[in-house]
């Protein structure tokens, strides 16, 4: 099993990343790409939520160029039904996002697990576009494996029982596989992120449930 990460600097522009797509395709053996947000979409995610608690203006604006960043790329990368099922994930995620970021002002003030689940959209949305990139590629929710305790700021993943969800997620996946680099979900069930080195940590999870695996 290869697996590649790829932080935001690299996910910033369609050359990028079909170069990025291209050279992953030259490869035979299973593989695992864990890939963070589009450069320069979590400051938006932040702006949005800050926007959200104050109830400022120029949220709707903010809104409507952060969906823009995510199908400007998609419309440049895919076609055919390919960008049609992204655009249509894209907007049932963009359509969560929306929801929850106007209940962010009511509860006057915004859990750390609200916040957490709001930015963890970054993540999402650029790996849901990248695993179309690939004719056959899956796409797992690393919220699906990657399982913390719930000290929001500094989460500690709990390795044995998320290499076990790793060993079940994975049990019958081949080929391409790309999942979300930052995020996680601890043990009561909330999105988490997982800091400044998630997708390092996301890699040496999977590389521990793995064994013999190769990161690139």
């Amino acid at each position: 099993m290869l697996i590649y990460k790829f932080k935001g600097a690299v996910m910033q522009n369609p050359e990028m990343i079909a170069g990025i797509r291209n050279e992953i395709q030259k490869q035979s053996e299973n593989c695992i790409v864990v890939v963070s947000a589009l450069k320069g979409v979590m400051p938006r995610l932040r702006a949005l939520y800050a926007l959200s608690l104050k109830k400022g203006s120029g949220f709707e604006e903010e809104f409507k160029e952060f969906r823009h960043v995510h199908a400007d790329l998609a419309e440049h990368l895919l076609a055919g039904n390919k960008l049609s099922e992204y655009l249509e994930d894209m907007q049932k995620h963009l359509d969560e996002l929306y929801e929850i970021l106007h209940q962010v002002a009511p509860v006057k003030e915004a859990s750390q697990a609200m916040k957490d689940y709001i930015l963890a959209k970054g993540d999402i949305l650029s790996s849901l576009l990248f695993s179309k990139l690939f004719e056959n590629a899956s796409w797992k929710d690393s919220r699906d494996f990657i399982i913390t305790d719930s000290n929001f700021g500094a989460p500690e993943i709990l390795w044995e029982e998320s290499c076990e969800a790793v060993s079940r997620e994975f049990k019958d996946t081949g080929g391409i596989t790309v999942v979300p680099g930052y995020c996680g979900k601890t043990k009561s069930g909330y999105s988490i992120s997982l800091g400044r080195v998630g997708l390092s940590l996301t890699a040496a999870l999977l590389e521990s449930a793995f064994q013999k695996v190769k990161v690139a």
